[in-house]
């Protein structure tokens, strides 16, 4: 970011495709505690020349938030996840991050964090005022969308938490070299169906921006008013209840998605009664149902200032031209985000990719391997998967190529977890279940970390195969 001279802030659009500095340190930072795993592991390495390890988790709801958490308490009841450089998530996945990055040390507090978890998932610590407050905040923005209420009145009931931390005060977390760098996805709500150049965005607590346009703002920034590269209105910053709503916006299909909103809209009048002796509360309350009720009805989601308005010229599918955009949910596009993940700049040679899918268990990678292929990315050939693999597969599949990086895939419920009953643990968690019970929760942790335990041997043979020094 640029500043003036008093440091009142002038920030200007970042245009270029190398990491941000603060990316840059962080990385460094943590190259040194990798160094150290790999020796703790016994595994040869070139201390000058260290490739990077990504661990990447779909999205889900609440099956990817309870499952990633479960995948990371056993990476690192084995020493494996202080080898990532990287940790990055879609939709559910990101829910389970931003709560774990609230704590500076949380690789090494990962067990208290999973009793944390399970106790917040399971009581009912929703409380209306407060949603009502949020929203009525949120619906003086002249892009208030379904996002904010989505956010506010059912991701906030899903977590039991009204998170109103901002992204870029979790800056030291990702810093102090304890922690894998975190970044989060979401999509242009009208490129990613063509998969156009420009679509994917992702979002560190450095910096928000496009990779393969190469435009960033800094994270503080994001949502304020930007016009030719320049800030010309200072919003205040996205709390991270709000970019849980944003980042995790698809859930399931549009029906399910129609009836949760119409349901929480039901919660919203019923709960305004209470109010309706207080004309001036009651009226502004009528206000957002009306524009929520609006938003409803034009589908209307994500809506945010454009920070390259005016900025690149009108050739990037029009991105400059427009004054604001619309982000949603990555998982409609690819629910994994190798996008992100394969910025150049970024040197990944390992991918740890968990899959906490409920459809085809391979559709993320193939669906990377064609957006690799589109976009000139280096990335493993994807053989024809068998049609017996995908109704009941493996708990692992490595996929290397020349100049590639190695993508090892992690599908959630398979027969070396769950065997005979894939189908049933797919039933029981489903991507629009809203609740879940302190039995199933540990359920479902018992299969992620399953999955880690199974293949601990080839993942560390896999880290030992990236890692070792040249010849």
């Amino acid at each position: 970011m640029d500043t003036d001279a008093a440091g009142q802030g002038t920030a200007k659009v970042r245009l270029s495709k190398s990491l941000s500095a603060g990316e840059k340190a962080a990385t460094a930072s943590r190259k040194e505690k990798i160094k150290a795993a790999l020796a703790e592991l016994g595994i040869p390495h070139d201390s000058d020349n260290v490739p990077n390890i990504a661990v990447l988790g779909s999205g889900g709801g609440l099956r990817a938030t309870i499952a990633l958490c479960g995948t990371l308490v056993e990476l690192k009841n084995h020493d494996l996840l202080d080898c990532a450089m990287y940790l990055t998530g879609v939709s559910g996945s990101t829910w389970c991050m931003t709560s774990f990055y609230k704590t500076e040390n949380w690789t090494e507090r990962l067990q208290e964090l999973e009793t944390l978890q399970r106790e917040s998932l399971t009581q009912d610590r929703w409380e209306f005022e407060i949603a009502a407050r949020a929203l009525l905040k949120a619906a003086s923005d002249e892009n208030y969308s379904l996002t904010e209420f989505w956010s506010y009145f059912v991701v906030y009931q899903m977590l039991n938490e009204l998170d109103e931390t901002t992204l870029s005060e979790l800056r030291g977390s990702s810093e102090n070299g304890k922690n894998p760098y975190p970044v989060y996805a979401a999509v242009n709500n009208n490129t990613y169906a063509e998969n156009l150049a420009g679509t994917w965005f992702e979002f560190t607590p450095h910096e928000v921006g496009i990779p393969d346009l190469g435009a960033y703002v800094d994270t503080k920034y994001f949502g304020s008013v930007f016009e030719n590269g320049q800030m010309i209105e200072e919003k205040e910053e996205k709390n991270i209840c709000y970019l849980q709503g944003l980042w995790g916006s698809a859930y399931g299909r549009k029906a399910d998605m129609n009836k949760i909103i119409r349901d929480a809209l039901g919660l919203f009048r019923v709960s305004m009664r209470r109010y309706s002796g207080g004309f001036h509360l009651f009226y502004k309350l009528y206000h957002v149902l009306m524009k929520t009720t609006t938003c409803l009805h034009q589908w209307k989601w994500g809506t945010t200032n454009n920070f390259l308005y005016k900025c690149c010229g009108d050739e990037v599918y029009n991105l400059s031209s427009e004054k604001t955009i619309s982000l949603i949910d990555a998982g409609p596009a690819i629910n994994t985000a190798y996008p992100l993940i394969l910025h150049p700049e970024r040197n990944v040679k390992l991918i740890l990719s968990f899959d906490f899918s409920s459809r085809d268990p391979f559709m993320t990678i193939e669906k990377a391997a064609d957006h690799c292929a589109k976009f000139g990315i280096k990335f493993p050939k994807i053989d024809e998967i068998k049609s017996e693999d995908k109704n009941n597969p493996s708990g692992c599949y490595i996929f290397r190529g020349k100049d590639a990086p190695t993508v090892m895939h992690f599908p959630l419920f398979n027969k070396d977890n769950c065997p005979g009953k894939i189908a049933e643990y797919k039933m029981q968690f489903a991507t629009n279940k809203l609740k879940y019970s302190n039995g199933e929760i540990e359920k479902l942790l018992a299969a992620a970390k399953k999955n880690v335990v199974n293949a601990r041997q080839k993942i560390w043979e896999e880290i030992e195969r990236a890692v070792a020094p040249s010849s």
